[in-house]
């Protein structure tokens, strides 16, 4: 598994935690993916793009709302909304080609959610 998928990995997992109304303890979240399997070395980097996905989730949900009407952001499982959220962010910014940032969410979905999920 190269750096990028882990850092993206422990990114999820931070979201999930936010979403969960822990985005104002930083030391619980750093302390929830400790308890996984990312590598301290990639910890700051993944919280720093979970953060960055966060910061723009209104925007990335009102784009998921427009596109998915029979399924709004709200009746989402918290783990496909964050998976969302993050590649909506990662193809707004230009951090990756779009075509990345939706293969690495089906990856994520395929690693973290249900079988209906990566589709």
């Amino acid at each position: 598994m190269n750096d990028l998928h882990v850092i993206r990995k422990g990114a999820l997992l931070a979201l999930c935690q936010f979403d969960a109304g822990r985005d104002d303890d930083m030391d619980s979240v750093r302390e929830g993916l400790r308890g996984s399997d990312i590598e301290e070395r990639l910890l700051e980097a993944a919280i720093s793009l979970a953060e960055d996905a966060w910061g723009g989730r209104v925007e990335s949900d009102a784009t998921t709302k427009l596109l998915m009407t029979e399924w709004p952001i709200h009746r989402q499982p918290i783990v496909d909304r964050s998976i969302i959220r993050l590649a909506a962010w990662e193809i707004r910014s230009g951090r990756v080609p779009p075509r990345v940032a939706i293969d690495e969410a089906v990856e994520l979905a395929r690693e973290f959610s249900t079988e209906h999920s990566p589709g």
